[in-house]
């Protein structure tokens, strides 16, 4: 239960600390995903019957309607935890299925959020004979809380509850915010009379905060079946679970033409997957691994034999073959398929539904543009302080230019639809990002959310040449309008690539594995969701660098002044002000290439000045 006041502390202290740049740095706040809106069911669906199963590894973002009740507000995915049993898992937070908040009007709600609803399911008969207590039934789950996600507190919880033969729902199990760092499985009992009926049910209840992502619990594998005991952990299952590694070291993405320059420098020595074995032995089973190349669907198949794995544990496959005869042409999209020979599906506890778990797929796609993070935000990142600046490292192959920047914004905090952002592509000098080659701020560069999950905004510019080291970022111009751009945890090995500079210094994200050395700051751990697009040819100008321009031909006279401060460039009409926090003060539009200030009082002030291609900021003085 995360409350308002408690969850945003640091972003108050920035208002009254923004001198300390501790308190100023990157922060992140959780998202939801949008799923899709589950189809009305065109009529009541049949009771089921034993055993019911679900890992959800046959659903993308959509539950199995044959097996759960439409609604709820919980989502399905791979990316929010690292040690599931089989791939996909449910998650629940405090955000309804089309990604608002259950209560967005009272931002310290606490109550009941997701709930997973079986369809009835009955409990009177297996086939033609009658069930009874004596048949032992059990229904068993995996669960962890937080994992990329929000963690709970210790006064939030999840709850199953049991639908009794009297339409009332039993709570027969809960557990609290406290810590879990992996998944654990539970097994409970359906030992009453009162639940042997034609219409069982069985249902998951989150309660957390109500106004956000918050408060997360994950859920997998879950299996009701008959003769189970308490210790009857295991599933005569083979589940695969993750990828560890892409094709490419440097990049999940990234041009074709860079590529094609240094190909051994780019791809992974590795491929990396990972499976998990639920039985209670560790036979020696056969894999295979399927690359295809989408486009000219060239593809290969190499096979494993006599992996194995321990009981209840995961094994980590490496996969070393000829990625690389498979990236050609102008552009390429290249699926690696792990499949695992085992016959799942021979299972005598639950018939025909392991299968699907056996198989998981990875797509890398080399095209016109770079990109860290792998398509997927489980957080969001922003930085709060006016004009502090974002920036993000590239490194080229060879000489190039930048046509267009991709950016995912998250309607998180505030919504700034419609509002300006000024974006930079940087020089690199020293490792870290040096002078602007172009700033990008005019009519077209209004922030816009996407209505598609994980979507992009992208924004055309004017070709800027750019070698070998480069960067592209925003300035945050307003202290209480956060620009809240995608952050994917699971790419944090690309952290250090990013940088941030709340005065007159850069400085770069820290690798995951290092310590924040301030207590007021926890670095971002992850990949912001910001892509260049490049155009793949090298222009043939000369690098003058934006802000060598500048100071060769803007100039602000007088500054200091007692209030009037006046400009040499005739085309700069839109003029703003704003003091050190970043707040605006003062905005028109003037023909006269000056401005009075003498109603301010003495201090230092921002002046940003603007046509329609260019801005300009330069700090002012008033006396």
């Amino acid at each position: 239960m995360k409350h308002f006041t408690k969850k945003y502390t640091l972003l108050a202290l920035v208002l009254s600390l923004l001198s300390q740049v501790s308190v100023a740095q990157f922060q992140t706040v959780p998202i939801r995903q949008q799923i899709e809106a589950t189809k009305p069911f065109s009529a009541k669906v049949q009771a089921i019957t034993l055993p019911f199963f679900d890992d959800f590894s046959t659903s993308s973002t959509r539950l199995d309607a044959s097996k759960w009740e439409k609604g709820g507000g919980t989502f399905i995915s791979n990316t929010f935890t690292t040690n599931h049993p089989s791939v996909n898992v449910v998650t629940f937070d405090g955000f309804k299925a089309n990604g608002t908040p259950y209560d967005f009007n009272n931002p310290s709600a606490v109550g009941a959020t997701d709930t997973l609803t079986s369809q009835g399911i009955n409990l009177t008969k297996v086939g033609d004979r009658n069930l009874s207590l004596t048949d032992s039934l059990y229904l068993s789950f995996f669960y962890t809380k937080g994992a990329l996600g929000e963690r709970p507190d210790l006064k939030d919880s999840l709850k199953l509850q049991f639908y009794d033969n009297g339409g009332n729902w039993k709570t027969v199990w809960s557990d609290s915010g406290t810590v879990v760092s992996n998944f654990k499985q539970i097994l409970l009992p359906v030992n009453k009379t009162i639940y042997l009926h034609s219409d069982f049910k069985f249902r998951f209840i989150s309660i957390g905060n109500k106004s956000g992502s918050f408060d997360t619990w994950h859920l997998d594998y879950v299996y009701l079946g008959e003769k189970r005991n308490y210790k009857d952990k295991f599933t005569q299952d083979f589940a695969c679970r993750k990828f560890n590694s892409t094709i490419l070291k440097r990049y999940n993405s990234m041009p074709m033409v860079q590529y094609l320059k240094k190909p051994d420098t780019e791809l992974n020595d590795l491929i990396k997957v990972e499976y998990f074995n639920l039985q209670a032995i560790s036979p020696f089973i056969k894999a295979k691994f399927i690359i295809t190349n989408q486009i000219s669907n060239k593809s290969s198949i190499d096979s494993l034999d006599r992996l194995d794995c321990a009981s209840f544990a995961s094994r980590e496959v490496t996969y070393k073959g000829d990625i690389k005869s498979f990236l050609s042409g102008t552009k390429t999209k290249i699926k690696v398929k792990f499949q695992l020979g085992v016959e799942d599906r021979n299972s005598r506890d639950i018939p025909n539904q392991l299968a699907a778990n056996d198989t998981i797929s990875q797509f890398t796609e080399l095209d016109n543009y770079y990109a860290y993070d792998d398509g997927t935000a489980e957080q969001a990142a922003y930085i709060k302080k006016g004009f502090a600046r974002v920036a993000v490292r590239y490194i080229l192959n060879q000489k190039d230019a930048v046509t267009a920047i991709r950016v995912n914004f998250q309607p998180t905090l505030t919504n700034l639809t419609g509002k300006r952002i000024t974006f930079q592509i940087l020089s690199n000098k020293g490792g870290k990002p040096g002078a602007p080659l172009q700033t990008i701020s005019d009519t077209s560069t209004v922030i816009k959310y996407t209505s598609t999950t994980n979507g992009f905004i992208e924004y055309k510019i004017k070709n800027v040449a750019v070698e070998d080291t480069f960067y592209v970022g925003y300035v945050q111009l307003a202290d209480e309008e956060p620009i809240v751009i995608g952050l994917d945890a699971n790419s944090q090995q690309f952290s250090e690539n990013h940088f941030y500079n709340i005065s007159n210094e850069w400085v770069q994200v820290p690798k995951v594995n290092t310590p924040s050395t301030s207590s007021d700051f926890t670095p971002i751990k992850g990949s912001l969701m910001i892509r260049p697009v490049m155009l793949g040819n090298e222009l043939k100008v000369t690098l003058a660098t934006e802000e060598e321009i500048q100071d060769k031909n803007l100039v602000i006279s007088p500054n200091p002044s007692t209030g009037i401060f006046r400009w040499n460039d005739v085309s700069l009409k839109n003029v703003e002000v704003f003091d050190m926090t970043g707040r605006a003060i003062f905005q028109e539009k003037t023909n006269n290439q000056e401005i009075n200030l003498q109603n301010l009082n003495t201090g230092i002030y921002f002046l940003r000045l603007s046509n329609e291609k260019n801005t300009f900021v330069r700090k002012i003085v008033k006396e």
